[in-house]
């Protein structure tokens, strides 16, 4: 009879995508913490093998509605505000 192999659970792996220069190296540390801790709580996993990567986009690779987050943005800031 063959002996039973128990293999290790997937390790964790978070990624997240942010446009860049939205978020402070504090604001990034806080989300990596808080990633890990939810995993922790919930899945029971060990901190030490849970990875966390926070992948900054230029605002010029990220689009939404056709246009890229840099367009889209310069339109934003360049509408007069109400009761100007």
């Amino acid at each position: 009879m063959p002996a039973l192999v128990f293999e290790e659970p997937s390790v964790p792996y978070v990624k997240v995508e942010i446009a860049k220069g939205i978020a402070t190296v504090e604001q990034k540390r806080a989300v990596i913490k808080g990633m890990t801790d939810v995993l922790v709580k919930e899945l029971g996993r060990n901190p030490e093998y849970i990875f966390v990567v926070i992948d900054e986009v230029d605002t010029d690779n990220w689009g939404r509605k056709g246009m890229s987050l840099t367009e889209l943005w310069q339109q934003t800031q360049q509408k007069p505000h109400e009761g100007e």
